[in-house]
């Protein structure tokens, strides 16, 4: 029995170990184990002699899944998917494209996360909700929206969005803005307090001077925020925005 023992942990750390070993035991097991994995449930013998011949057994390694592949993949075969990513990219990307393999991995986990916290809190509201018991420890979504996009929230979001969508200036305006609180751009990882803000000083007038009449604190944070059109001309509108 004791033999048996050692040779089960070994067996179970081989597999840990080499992913080629858990595809040898596998292949193994479905041959002359009727399928069954646990080392523990065969006899010495069987194990045994899965170490001896385990390197002569050949196997097929899984295609590894990048998650630009999963992007894509998906956006092939789900229409609605495919249309949410490329509103999402168009809202919060610079990469003009939408091929998945052309945005970095923080974007498309960005993308993910809010779609999901999107539909969570859309079937939330309809009634639909989560068994807590089948959900793992710390992984609970709350209804109520503490873990996830409050209607408030998700609405002042979404105009976030459909404003950038207004054009290039637009964009723009919100850049400048996200800028004073980091380098993330996704209106739903911002308060609710601060969507409203931005909202509102979007919908004051621009201030509009000459070239010859900026300084260079309106080039930066200094007093206000300066937005610079593709062609980085400064003869354009430029918005107040309070110090941080």
């Amino acid at each position: 029995q004791a033999d048996k023992e050692v040779l089960v942990a070994h067996i179970k750390e081989l597999q840990k170990s080499d992913p080629v070993v858990k595809e040898q035991w596998s292949k193994f097991t479905d041959q002359e184990g009727h399928g069954t994995k646990d080392p523990a449930k065969h006899e010495f013998a069987f194990l045994q002699r899965f170490l001896e011949i385990h390197k002569t057994i050949s196997v097929s390694m899984p295609v590894q899944c990048t998650l630009s592949d999963f992007f894509r993949e998906t956006c092939k075969t789900c229409p609605s998917f495919r249309l949410a990513w490329s509103m999402y990219r168009q809202g919060m990307s610079d990469i003009k494209t939408d091929d998945p393999s052309r945005h970095p991995r923080e974007s498309l986990i960005g993308a993910l996360d809010f779609m999901g916290q999107a539909a969570l809190t859309i079937m939330s509201m309809g009634g639909m909700s989560v068994n807590a018991d089948e959900c793992p420890p710390g992984k609970r979504f709350k209804a109520d929206g503490a873990s996830g996009l409050s209607q408030e929230k998700l609405a002042l979001a979404t105009r976030v969005k459909e404003f950038q969508k207004l054009g290039e200036e637009q964009t723009q305006m919100w850049r400048a803005f996200s800028a004073r609180y980091g380098p993330n751009r996704d209106p739903a990882r911002f308060e609710e307090h601060q969507l409203r803000e931005f909202l509102q000083l979007a919908a004051q007038p621009p201030v509009s001077q000459p070239a010859d009449v900026l300084d260079a604190s309106c080039v930066t944070l200094y007093s206000q925020q300066q937005l610079l059109p593709p062609n980085g001309s400064l003869s354009v509108a430029y918005f107040r925005f309070p110090v941080r």
